[in-house]
């Protein structure tokens, strides 16, 4: 009896909710929905989701479930979401139905760049060292931005696949701004540099990163 309640235990403490495992299965799909068959970005995708076939523990944010001010721009994001496609007003369902479990944060050294930038956005794993399930072999996080601004230039050793659920501009490198437009997706190789630009309407965008082997 013991062992019976044991291995129950352990079976729940890997179960995903309902909400989380309906928010990555329509991650999944709106980037293979997108994603040319054989391309790097449905390789990588392969590689993210075949691993997250595997859940792992499920805890609250390391540092604690916390909304930032520039996260009162969610709710107009997701509504414009919804209006897009069924299936995009799917994923902004998925993805409001697990928000509240969610620790935003700050980019570091956000403030460095002016309190425009430094008040104007904010990050949040989902699955990740400080997500809903920790893990370190695949990371799915979400970005926000207020309207008219940019982020940084940035790079990672792990190569990245964007969703978008809004409208806004993409960058790699020296090379010029493009709009995968709501629903579309985006794909960096490693280390590449790139940056997020935000319109006239906040900008909401799902990553997912593969940092495991192979």
């Amino acid at each position: 009896m013991v062992t019976e309640a044991m291995s129950q235990v352990s079976e729940n403490m890997t179960a995903r909710t309902r909400e989380l495992q309906s928010f990555l299965d329509l991650t999944r799909q709106a980037i293979q929905a997108r994603a040319v068959p054989g391309s790097p970005a449905a390789r990588a995708t392969a590689r993210i989701f075949d691993a997250l076939a595997e859940p792992v523990a499920q805890t609250y944010p390391a540092g604690g479930v916390a909304r930032l001010p520039v996260c009162e721009s969610i709710e107009p994001a997701l509504a414009n979401a919804r209006r897009q496609t069924p299936s995009l007003a799917q994923l902004g369902d998925a993805l409001a139905a697990i928000e509240p479990k969610l620790g935003w944060r700050r980019r570091p050294g956000a403030e460095a760049l002016g309190p425009a930038f430094a008040e104007g956005h904010a990050n949040a794993y989902v699955v990740g060292p400080d997500g809903i399930e920790r893990r370190d072999d695949v990371l799915v996080g979400i970005s926000l931005m207020a309207p008219r601004l940019q982020y940084p230039d940035h790079n990672h050793p792990p190569e990245e696949v964007y969703v978008t659920l809004s409208a806004g501009s993409w960058r790699q490198g020296a090379g010029a701004w493009s709009e995968p437009g709501p629903g579309g997706i985006v794909y960096n190789p490693p280390d590449v540099v790139h940056a997020m630009l935000s319109g006239e309407q906040p900008l909401l965008a799902i990553w997912c990163l593969w940092c495991g082997r192979g």
